[in-house]
Parts: structure tokens; C-alpha cells; sequence
């Protein structure tokens, strides 16, 4: 963009009389000088003001017959409710009397603004916008357009979460049909360019497309790290108002800093990465040989796992070998290098450690177990001398890389690798492999949301299961770029609690990319509210950025974004059993229940994506199934399906087979309450009849694999039937207790899939 230096001499001038934000004939200034559209106006100086003088001067100049009288006040931030706008006739009598009245209640104002008139409506939808955009530490400039006037922050609450206002980075905003596929999914340009029922096309896309590329271009030059000394921390217009097809804006605001340096960081190397995530030797080091200490659990982790002994070792002198690994007293005597060099020794040992394995050069990949580096108040120096160790051991062998501090470790299931350092008798470790299961990553900051989210969902075997903590080199959108070139891996759960400078928009990049492979990838974002941040911050030591902005360009980039941690596992579980699966031609949905209630509920939760539409001809097949099984006096076939406590386990087989084959739906959602008498829901062997290898599921599971449809299960019943839940989800069926969440997630993770 022509006219960068103009600009910066205006946020210069600023600056540098210690103001931090620019008045709005200088904003008007900026808008005219990037191309952008600004009304006509002329500007007064407080000092020997004369309204009647002013006044004809105005009128000569400005078209129209109305005219809009401003303050320019730096100490007036919102001079409409303040009395400060008036619009009024555009002759000299009447602009001369409204600049008199203003100048009187304002004593101490900067000057007087008489700007054109811009006819149009302040009440319809669509014709006055709101355009911001920011400095953001994690996504560099963001973008944001929403509904304007001054009414634009009460609409915007009373909208559902995420409607208003979009949100993309500048920097990915380039790609081809960017700025498109932004406005496609903007809800309030969708009344702006008339594409509601009723309405009509009040501007063209282009013309919004240019205001936008300007604010992109005006923002990734004034930004940190670029090539001006001032930065623009906000830049908001509001109205950008919409009259005779164009856009003009009506109000500024340009609030600017001085530019701080960019925070290079030195990224790992693909190979780094690739030797934790595939690794064919390890080390530990911190292994006690009298106590089951920290080290030694992990040690005996690994030996349990099934990872090679001879290409395992333990770093110690004066010690032969503990629990039949071979010990060396320092990584320069290892006989081979080292891909996962595992350290969890106290604190104060750490840049020691870590500075003895980088001079070395048998040491690839440092997973660093311990804590206390930065996450704890006085503990920052001792964080920037790792940070220190780090750029030493690179500078010698350009593939290392360090995972951590503060990781629970990382379990492989490919090379049968362990290094959680959870007794295996307080957990049952995600090892093996799952064949129900599509082939899954999970990488998390949080060790202990890995470990809880497996003890809660013990089917859940990840290929890869990585806890990343404080991030002091390797990031989560490291890993996660690295595992979406995996061809099979069909399914990326992530956890972030706070995004180093820069990494909001490389995770964004890399889903954007896994996405675009086919993977499926649930995320779940922490550090939420300040209180939030301020508990990731003490955890972590990282940047939690807004979650807001995070949600809508996570979304935006491809990602499936869990609201609760009770959702997050939910998804999981959708994703990690139907990952494997073709995307689905449209979301309607057979459901089906022994209870009334739980049909009507279900029924409740129809909508969107998700529909119950069946056909005669389906009806009445299904009709024959409950003939065949004599329910056909009591019920018939419909969508939801109420199916009664009399039907038994072959006519709900039977039904489920009917819908599953046919091409009128994608999918089943089956809920049972299982106290009735008619169907097996309780373990052979008890003192009573039921056999759960007699019940409709193991076919019915079958058939949804083969159909290649997800059928999703519910057991809304106690804690007596957690067999049968364990028996369906050792099926391969993702299962629920209530019947309107298991709807729920199944209609937002349709959502997701079909766009």
C-alpha cells in the first residue's frame, strides 16, 4: 500500500506527544490515505472558534442539506451519549447555533468537526456495520466484522455464542477466496449483501472486500516485528455505514504503541520432533536404586510396555544396572544416540542435565518430567537457564528438541513406549491398540487431562499420547503439524491451555491442513476468563490469548470445539470410533427407544443438521419386523420410534438392521432403558436369565461397521448395568446415559462434518 510513510508521520506525531490513541480527523486522515472511504468534513481549532464564521464555511463546502456536527475532544471517548454528535440542517443559521450550543458545554475541547451527512437507516439490519481489528499476541492481527451503531454490543450478546462478529487472522486471510468464504460465514453480512428471505443486495461483496484487504494491510505493516516503530493495538469502525451501494465510515478509532521486537522462536526440527514421536531408543535419567521414585516408575513403565531393553538405558554413576537396565554415568558414554532422553531429577539439576546431554551429542529428544521452571513465582531465572541449554545443545546438533518441562510423559503405542510416570496399579495405561477404534493422536499441555480423560475411557488407545507442558521449545502446533502428514492417522484430540507468540495461528494452520487430509480434530481450549488465564499462566508460563477469538478461528480453520470437558469427551469418543468413516451425504438420523420419554426427548433435539424423516415404503417394512415380533398392535413404525418395554432384543435388532441399511438414513442413535424383562442387559451368571451375548448389539454393531454408518448407544439407567455399557462399548459403540446428550453431540458433531 502507497502512503505507509504519510501514516506512520501521523501515529508518529501522536506518539510522540504521549498520546495513545488518534483523534478522528486523524483517523478520517488514515481512511483517506489507505484508499478507504471517509465523508468530507472540515475541522475547527477550539481556540478563537467563531460558530457563524465556521458555519458558512461548512456549508460551501460539504454536499447535501444536513449536515453532522462533532466534537474533537481526547478527553471525550464516547461523544454521542456525551452530547457531543448533533445532526443538523445544513444552513448557515441552524449549523451556526448547534456549533455556538456545543462550544458552550464543551469548554475544553480540541476543535469541531462539520462532516457530511450520509443518508441511511440506523434500524435495518445490515446497513450499519461494525469493522475492527487488533494486535493479538498468539494470531498476530485479527479481524473482526460484526453488526454497528450504538446498539452493536447489546445485539451481539443477545446472539448465540459465536454468531456474531466473525473472526480471521490477516495473515490467512490471503489464501484464494479467503475474504469469501469469511463473509460466507458472517451472519451479518449475510443481510448486507441480501441473502435473508426478503431481503436486497445493499453493497456488492467487492466493495467490503477492499475495506477489509485495507485494514489487513494497514495492520500487518503497523504490527510487532514489522518495519514501522509504532504498532496499531486497535483499530475499530463503528458504524461503517452502508449508502448508495458504498461504504463509508461514520466513526473511528485508532488506538496505536510503539512496536516491540518480534519473539523469534527457533522451531525444532521435523527430525527433533519425529525422533519422539517415533523413537527406537531411550534413556532415563533420575533413577533411584532404593526407592521407587519418579524416575524409577517411568523406567519400570517402559521395561512393562514392551520397549526394546537393549536400546534402553539409565543415566547414573555407580551403578551397573537397575531393574535390568544397563546404567552409564553420563550420556557422552551411551552407545548409540538417543532418541527420548527422559529427565525427571528435582528442579535445581535440570540446566545441568540438560546442558551435559546437549554437549554430548547423544541426546536427539529431551522429554523433561520436571517442574518448577517458570511456573512458579522466582523461578524464572532457572527457566530462562534451561531456555539457555536448549539454544546451546542447537547450536551443536541442530535436531534437538525438549518437550516440557512439567510433562506427564509421552506413551507410543507403535513402539510400545511408556514413560507416564503413573503407577500402573492407579491406572490402566492407554497401551495396545483398539481395533474398534480409528487411529488416534493425542496431544495435550496438561498431563493430568490425558491421564483423567484415559481413566475415564479406558477403550481409548492412542497411537500417541503426548503431554507437552510448559512448552519451553517443542509447542502442540509442532506435534500436531507433525502427525497430520500421518496418512492413517484419521482422529487429533487436542488440548491448549496458552499459545506461545505466534502459535494461535500456526495451530490454526496446521488444522486448517489436517482438516484438509480428512482428519478430524476436537480441541479444547482452556484460560478462558481472566481468572482462567491467570490459572493457565501459573501452570504453564504461557500466553492464554482470548478464547472468544480463539473458538471462532479454531472453527474457522477446521477444528470440532469442545465447550465442557464433559463434551470434549464426548466428541472424542464420536471421533475416535467414526473417524474412519466416509463423511456422511446428509444428517438424517434413525432413533429409536423402549421409553416414551426418551422418544420425545430425542424428538426434542431434532433440528438442523440433524432430521427424522422416514419414508412410507421404510415404514412399512418396518411395520413387518414389528408384526414378525407381535408389536405391531401397539406401536407402529414412525421416527423417533418408541418401540415399547415389551419389544425384545431381535425386534429391536431387527428395526435398528432395517434403518441401518437403508440409504434414507446416515445414522441411529439407540437409547434403552434396560429394566425391562423382554431383553438381556445384565452378565451371564447371575441369578437371573440374561445372557449379554443374547442381546441385539453385537449384530447390530456389526451391521452399523459394515453399512459404515455411527450408531451411537444409551443406557439411561444406575450403575447395575455399567456390564452393559462396558459390554456395547467393547462393540465399538460410543456410549451415553442420557438420551438427549448422546442427540446432542451427535447433531454437533454432524454439524461438523457436513459444514
Amino acid at each position: 500500500m502507497e502512503n505507509f510513510d504519510a501514516i506512520e508521520r501521523i501515529l508518529a506525531a501522536a506518539g510522540g506527544e504521549g498520546r495513545k490513541s488518534l483523534s478522528e480527523p486523524e483517523v478520517y486522515r488514515v481512511f483517506e490515505l489507505a484508499g478507504l472511504g471517509a465523508p468530507k468534513y472540515c475541522l475547527y481549532g477550539a481556540k478563537g472558534f467563531d460558530a457563524a464564521a465556521a458555519a458558512a464555511d461548512a456549508c460551501g463546502k460539504l454536499p447535501g442539506d444536513k449536515a453532522v456536527l462533532k466534537l474533537v475532544s481526547a478527553a471525550t471517548l464516547h461523544k454521542t451519549e456525551a452530547g457531543g454528535v448533533k445532526i443538523t440542517d445544513k444552513t448557515p443559521e441552524a449549523l451556526g447555533a448547534a456549533m455556538k450550543a456545543m462550544a458552550a458545554k464543551f469548554a475544553d475541547a480540541d476543535g469541531f468537526m462539520a462532516v457530511e451527512f450520509v443518508p441511511h437507516s440506523a434500524f435495518a439490519l445490515g446497513e450499519e456495520l461494525l469493522l475492527g481489528a487488533r494486535s493479538d499476541d498468539a494470531f498476530g492481527p485479527v479481524i473482526t466484522l460484526g453488526p454497528g451503531g450504538t446498539n452493536a454490543e447489546a445485539l451481539t450478546k443477545s446472539l448465540r455464542p459465536g454468531t456474531s462478529p466473525s473472526v480471521i487472522p490477516a495473515r490467512l486471510a490471503f489464501n484464494t477466496g479467503a475474504w469469501e468464504r469469511f463473509l460466507a460465514g458472517s451472519w451479518i453480512w449475510k443481510y448486507t449483501s441480501g441473502k435473508v428471505r426478503g431481503g436486497r443486495e445493499l453493497v456488492q461483496a467487492g466493495e467490503i472486500i477492499k475495506w477489509l484487504e485495507g485494514f489487513s494491510h494497514l495492520m500487518k505493516h503497523f504490527c510487532d516485528g514489522g518495519s514501522s516503530p509504532w504498532a496499531i493495538e486497535e483499530f475499530e469502525i463503528n458504524p461503517l455505514a452502508v449508502s448508495k451501494g458504498r461504504l463509508t465510515a461514520l466513526d473511528g478509532v485508532l488506538r496505536l504503541r510503539p512496536a516491540k521486537k518480534a519473539a523469534l522462536r527457533r522451531k525444532p526440527s521435523v527430525q527433533g520432533v519425529d525422533g519422539l514421536i517415533h523413537t527406537k531408543s531411550a534413556a532415563v535419567v533420575g533413577v533411584s536404586e532404593k526407592k521407587l521414585n519418579m524416575a524409577r516408575i517411568i523406567l519400570n513403565n517402559i521395561v512393562k510396555a514392551g520397549f526394546p531393553r537393549e536400546h534402553t538405558y539409565i543415566i547414573k554413576e555407580g551403578v551397573a544396572e537397575i531393574d535390568g537396565v544397563k546404567c552409564f554415568p553420563s550420556p557422552a558414554q551411551l552407545p548409540e544416540k538417543v532418541d527420548m532422553y527422559v529427565v525427571a531429577v528435582p528442579s535445581p539439576e535440570v540446566p545441568r542435565v540438560l546442558a551435559e546431554a546437549g554437549e554430548s551429542g547423544k541426546v536427539n529428544g529431551v522429554v523433561l518430567i520436571s517442574g518448577g521452571m517458570g511456573e512458579k513465582s522466582g523461578s524464572e531465572g532457572m527457566a530462562g537457564t534451561v531456555v539457555d541449554a536448549i539454544a546451546a545443545a542447537k547450536d551443536k546438533n541442530p535436531d534437538f528438541a525438549l518437550s516440557g518441562g512439567n510433562s506427564m510423559g509421552i506413551v507410543l503405542n507403535g513402539v510400545k513406549l511408556n514413560t507416564f510416570f503413573i503407577p500402573e496399579y492407579k491406572m490402566e495405561h492407554p497401551l495396545g491398540v483398539n481395533p474398534n477404534m480409528a487411529k488416534t493422536a493425542f496431544v495435550s499441555q496438561s498431563g493430568a487431562f490425558v491421564i483423567s480423560t484415559v481413566s475415564k475411557m479406558p477403550w481409548l488407545k492412542p497411537a500417541y499420547s503426548i503431554t507437552v507442558g510448559n512448552q519451553q521449545d517443542i509447542t502442540v502446533p509442532d506435534y500436531v503439524e507433525r502427525l497430520a502428514d500421518e496418512a492413517d492417522l484419521k482422529v487429533l484430540l487436542v488440548y491448549m491451555e496458552g499459545f506461545k507468540p505466534g502459535d494461535g495461528l500456526a495451530l490454526a494452520k496446521v488444522i486448517e491442513k489436517a482438516r484438509a487430509k480428512g482428519k478430524v480434530v476436537v480441541l479444547y481450549k482452556a484460560g478462558r476468563t481472566a481468572v482462567g488465564q491467570k490459572a493457565v499462566m501459573g501452570h504453564t508460563a504461557s500466553i492464554a490469548g482470548d478464547y472468544l477469538v480463539t473458538r471462532l478461528i479454531m472453527e474457522s480453520a477446521g477444528a470440532l470445539v469442545a465447550e465442557t470437558f464433559d463434551e470434549f469427551n464426548d466428541l472424542a469418543a464420536l471421533a475416535c470410533t467414526f473417524g474412519g468413516y466416509a463423511a456422511p451425504k446428509h444428517g438424517n438420523t434413525f432413533f429409536i427407544s423402549n421409553a416414551g420419554f426418551e422418544a420425545a426427548g430425542m424428538a426434542d433435539g431434532v433440528g438442523g443438521r440433524v432430521t427424522a424423516d422416514m419414508s412410507k415404503e421404510l415404514a412399512a417394512e418396518m411395520d413387518g419386523v414389528l408384526k414378525e415380533h407381535r408389536l405391531d398392535s401397539i406401536v407402529d413404525a414412525k421416527n423417533p420410534l418408541d418401540i415399547t418395554p415389551m419389544a425384545t432384543d431381535a425386534a429391536i435388532g431387527g428395526v435398528v438392521k432395517a434403518a441401518l441399511r437403508s440409504d434414507e438414513f446416515s445414522g441411529a442413535i439407540v437409547s434403552m432403558i434396560p429394566l425391562t424383562a423382554m431383553m438381556n442387559t445384565l452378565p451371564k451368571g447371575g441369578a437371573y436369565p440374561d445372557d449379554l451375548d443374547k442381546s441385539f448389539l453385537r449384530a447390530a454393531a456389526e451391521e452399523a461397521r459394515g453399512e459404515g454408518k455411527p450408531l451411537l448407544f444409551c443406557v439411561g439407567s444406575g450403575t447395575r448395568y455399567e456390564p452393559y455399557c462396558d459390554y456395547a462399548q467393547s462393540l465399538g459403540l460410543p456410549v451415553f446415559r442420557s438420551a438427549d446428550r448422546a442427540v446432542k453431540m451427535y447433531a454437533k458433531y454432524l454439524e461438523y462434518l457436513l459444514g
